[in-house]
């Protein structure tokens, strides 16, 4: 229950995705955290920390049901072929959910936009109904 009704979820390599819903979207938030170590290496572990947090992202989005708008600051990285993969990787986790969802575009900031079909309430209206 803590992890499908927490704040922070860690990644399996040190870094972790803050989520935060509200009324208008749902907003994921991706850190290093542990993960990159400050220097040259760090930006090279950027995509696979990225790569990581989108099946996270995925996961959690069908785990915790939200729908709608959903924004995902990823980490950012100066190789457009960093983005276009996880573009691509992303959109292949989000087609693998049941309910549908459609991997929008990335903006000039670099938020990822998501769409995602609304078939039933979030997880957390069911346990604090």
């Amino acid at each position: 229950m803590k992890e499908a009704l927490g704040k922070r979820v860690w990644l399996p390599c040190g870094g972790y995705l803050v989520i935060e819903p509200t009324e208008a979207m749902t907003v994921i938030d991706v850190n290093s955290g542990k993960a990159v170590s400050k220097g040259k290496k760090s930006k090279e572990s950027y995509l696979s920390v990225n790569l990581e947090a989108a099946k996270e992202v995925a996961r959690q989005l069908r785990l915790r049901n939200y729908s709608g708008m959903i924004m995902v600051d990823f980490i950012s990285m100066e190789k457009e072929d960093d983005n276009r993969i996880l573009l691509e990787k992303l959109d292949r986790y989000l087609r693998e959910d049941k309910v549908p969802a459609r991997l929008v575009d990335m903006t000039a900031l670099g938020i990822v936009e998501i769409t995602r079909k609304k078939v039933s309430r979030p997880l957390s209206d069911f346990l604090f109904l």
